[in-house]
């Protein structure tokens, strides 16, 4: 009996320590696990989780802020990938008006972080919305956003700097722009709707295609000329 209930245990054990990786090897993240902590080292339990190493990460269920001032995921490491996985990151923040006039309640807190500069940053597959600052901010270089979107939130939707590639996503209902990218990034194939200032914001020269704005305060705002600006629907 001791030896069958050590045996139970150990294969108990087994299971709780393999659950943080799946089996190609992608880390998975879900509630319990941000509460948790040690994702990676250096993440303390309770969000944000923090992303310290490259890799694949995945998200297994919704993750749900407590307030409008905490982040979700910051990432302090270069080639980075997260697949939202068809879920969302939540937060408490509501924009109001067409296009948004007001997000309440307000605060800081961004979904998706790097602050750090870090390269090759990729997010895919979900719904970043309600956060009090942006949902998505990429502050590296390459960054790659698809099939991402980001909404009512008290800042900016999607904000990335040089070399971005943000596809098929949709940046609507924020208070700032819908997507803001620096120079040299292709835009391609996106929906903004609703923003509080721009739909779409960047530094020429960088290719614009295929995308459509409505209802925005300004639909596109470039600084400087050489943007390719192809087949878009700014009405």
């Amino acid at each position: 009996m001791t030896y069958l209930r050590c045996l139970a245990l150990a294969t108990l054990l087994a299971g709780l320590s393999g659950s943080l990786y799946a089996v190609d090897g992608v880390v998975l993240i879900d509630q319990n696990r941000a509460l948790a902590g040690g994702v990676t080292p250096g993440d303390t339990p309770g969000f944000p989780v923090t992303i310290s190493q490259a890799g694949s990460y995945r998200l297994t269920g919704n993750l749900t802020l407590p307030d409008a001032n905490t982040d979700a995921i910051d990432i302090t490491a270069d080639d980075v990938m997260i697949d939202l996985n068809g879920f969302t990151i939540l937060g408490p923040v509501v924009c109001t008006g067409q296009p948004v006039t007001a997000c309440s309640p307000k605060g800081n807190g961004n979904g998706i972080s790097n602050q750090t500069g870090n390269a090759n940053i990729t997010v895919v597959n979900g719904v970043v919305r309600g956060m009090g600052g942006g949902a998505i901010i990429l502050s590296g270089g390459g960054s790659l956003i698809e099939k991402v979107t980001a909404n009512s939130s008290g800042g900016v939707g999607i904000l990335t700097f040089l070399g971005a590639t943000i596809i098929d996503s949709n940046g609507s209902n924020n208070l700032l722009d819908g997507i803001n990218t620096g120079q040299g990034s292709l835009i391609s194939g996106n929906v903004v709707r609703n923003n509080g200032a721009s739909g779409i914001e960047t530094v020429c020269p960088t290719n614009i295609v295929g995308n459509a704005a409505y209802g925005n305060k300004t639909s596109l705002n470039t600084a400087l000329t050489g943007c390719g600006n192809f087949n878009n629907v700014f009405p």
